[in-house]
């Protein structure tokens, strides 16, 4: 992209291709993921400022085909995943990406290219917020409003995997029998259901402890009387389009807190970044964590890609399938 804006922004074209410099590999690219922030990116509204001309991208899979000076973990052959963290310089949608090596996995046997690049964004950013900042555990509800987005499934997940109770809003009924496929204990549909009445009723009056919110604006009002003692609200993203709104006094009778989060202020910790590899890597292994594809678009049709992501019909990740011929 060379300038700002919507999806027609972006352009396919034909760079040299770069050597991985120090640190760093280089692999060629099977498929990549989409993600919200990446419209925030286009824009110019993310925290992650472009500097223009700029790459735009955080998860894909592939193939190493070179890696810089340094690089001990990975080697040419080698299948990986990229993990997104805060860079304005590496971008992975494209026939090649470079990345550090501290930000690649060795994708796991039994994912295929589409669900491995459809993993750490949305594992990580769940696993972060409830796990290092929220201290879920199986005592307690969260509430995941949005659920059917990538993020949202991803959460669905983590707290089955620690055994908390998981509480699904979607303004559609017709997700609602997805979301509990999906690892959804409980489904409040907002168009037709009172949130804040329908989870004191689901918690026996005890209320959420955690609550995994991408919608901002006056969405947390709807259930602000609905928290547990000393609640966490943890927004990562402005579905509704507007800031996110804390009525105060709601909050300071619950002893409640509001915890903005990125996961790209957790994946720059060594120890967190290593604590979250092992979750999700062993989660994929084992079959309880399981990306969900909700649809696979052509390279060429990336801009198609990202207008399907706004008209918000989908459920689980959106992949763009570059190369059927790395493997």
């Amino acid at each position: 992209m060379d300038r700002i804006g919507d999806p027609e922004v972006l352009q396919l074209v034909d760079v040299d291709l770069e050597a991985p410099g120090p640190g760093e590999v280089r692999f060629q690219v099977a498929s990549f993921a989409l993600n919200r922030a990446d419209l925030l990116f286009m824009r110019g509204q993310h925290y992650t400022l472009p500097v223009l001309p700029a790459r735009i991208g955080s998860e894909a899979t592939g193939v190493v085909d070179a890696v810089g000076s340094g690089v001990s973990q990975f080697k040419p052959g080698d299948r990986v995943s990229s993990i997104p963290f805060h860079t304005t310089r590496h971008g992975v949608q494209g026939e090649y990406a470079i990345v550090p090596e501290e930000f690649l996995v060795a994708w796991p046997d039994g994912v295929d290219a589409h669900e491995g690049c459809s993993a750490w964004m949305q594992y990580l950013t769940a696993y972060f917020a409830l796990v290092e900042v929220g201290r879920m555990t199986e005592d307690d509800y969260v509430l995941v409003p949005a659920a059917s987005s990538s993020a949202g499934l991803g959460a669905l997940q983590i707290i089955k995997m620690y055994g908390a109770t998981a509480i699904a809003t979607s303004r559609n009924y017709k997700k609602k029998a997805r979301l509990l496929e999906s690892g959804a204990d409980h489904v409040i549909v907002t168009d037709s259901d009172n949130v804040r009445d329908s989870i004191m009723e689901i918690t026996g009056g005890k209320g959420v402890r955690l609550s995994f919110d991408p919608i901002g604006g006056d969405f947390l009002a709807s259930y602000v009387d609905a928290l547990d003692q000393d609640a966490i609200i943890l927004p990562y993203g402005l579905l509704s389009g507007d800031d996110f709104k804390v009525p105060v006094a709601p909050m300071v009778r619950k002893s409640a807190i509001v915890h903005p989060f990125s996961m790209f202020n957790h994946v720059n910790k060594p120890d967190q970044l290593a604590r979250g590899k092992d979750v999700v890597l062993q989660g994929l292994r084992s079959g309880k964590l399981r990306p969900h594809v909700d649809r696979i678009f052509p390279f060429d049709d990336t801009v198609g890609a990202y207008n399907y992501m706004e008209s918000n019909v989908q459920m689980g990740k959106i992949v763009v399938e570059v190369s059927k011929d790395v493997f």
